[in-house]
């Protein structure tokens, strides 16, 4: 009997994830955070989306894609009702792209016809809702897609990007594997060019991507790794991101809430080179802060 979700578990399961420390936390948040956004839409308050877009992709982590499609609806559907109609899309290019992923891996959990019925419903609904705020409008691209992807089977090709329109939604596990590889990439780069200060922070924004996979000890192997390979290992251990991103790892794994003070105070004395890079930072911070303080 799993306490947390209050069922009873196969066997498999529970040698799978329980009896392993680093899995069995990460499902602790995933449900965690789907509680907490749960008693967030209960009281009507947006404090719920940070809260279910954490929980799945914890979820995705886990390897449950339907419960983080599960998850993406359930924000759609609370969206819908606040008439955050741009906001439901975002979840729906989130949930539809985790399914996608999953079709792909042959993911077991969306043999359920139930998954995909509930996300083309989802979809349906956007449309439904944009209908009645503008009745006199055609459709926009968004109507359009949305209505490809319901009509499609919710496996369409994506429309041709809006590059007027700025995204607010981080698009779960895809986002952060792509972050990881990408800094990864810039980090080696900065290194191979002799810009030791420019690779430690693209070194530790990689880092970091790993820890939001669920894959701390492989974010900590990488930051030692690439000190080491760069052969100024001093100027890595002696630079702030350097110091404040080994200080989130400790933090998220021994849930130390006291070291979040000093964690935020770091922060700010980080020399940012680029504004993206901080922000990706202070997601990721603020991310740690709502798992460890809730």
């Amino acid at each position: 009997m799993c306490r947390l979700r209050g069922v009873s578990l196969p066997k498999k399961e529970i040698s799978a994830k329980c009896e392993i420390p680093d899995i069995a936390t990460i499902c602790v948040d995933a449900y965690s955070s789907l509680s907490r956004g749960q008693d967030a839409i209960d009281v009507n308050s947006t404090d719920a989306f940070p809260w279910i877009i954490e929980s799945a992709i914890q979820f995705e982590n886990l390897g449950e894609t339907d419960n983080a499609i599960m998850a993406y609806v359930k924000a759609i559907e609370f969206a819908l009702r606040n008439d955050l109609t741009e906001r439901a899309y975002d979840f729906f290019r989130a949930a539809r792209e985790s399914y996608e992923n999953g079709v792909l891996k042959k993911d077991i959990s969306l043999n359920n016809p139930v998954i995909k019925q509930a996300l083309g419903n989802a979809g349906n609904d956007i449309v439904e809702k944009m209908r009645k705020l503008n009745k006199s409008r055609p459709l926009t691209d968004m109507q359009s897609e949305l209505k490809a992807a319901v009509l499609g089977g919710v496996s369409l090709k994506k429309a041709d990007k809006d590059e007027t329109r700025d995204l607010i939604i981080s698009h779960g596990r895809a986002l952060y594997e792509k972050k990881a590889e990408e800094y990864k990439a810039g980090a080696k780069s900065y290194i191979e060019s002799g810009m030791t200060k420019n690779a430690v922070v693209l070194a530790c924004m990689g880092a970091l991507a790993d820890l939001m996979l669920g894959r701390p000890k492989e974010g900590i192997a990488y930051l030692t790794d690439i000190a080491a390979a760069s052969k100024k290992s001093q100027d890595f251990n002696e630079h702030p991101c350097f110091i404040w991103t080994k200080m989130l790892f400790k933090i998220l794994v021994s849930r130390d809430k006291n070291l979040m003070v000093s964690a935020n105070k770091l922060y700010l004395v980080i020399p940012w080179s680029f504004k993206d890079d901080r922000e990706f930072a202070r997601r990721v911070m603020e991310s740690i802060e709502r798992r460890i303080m809730n």
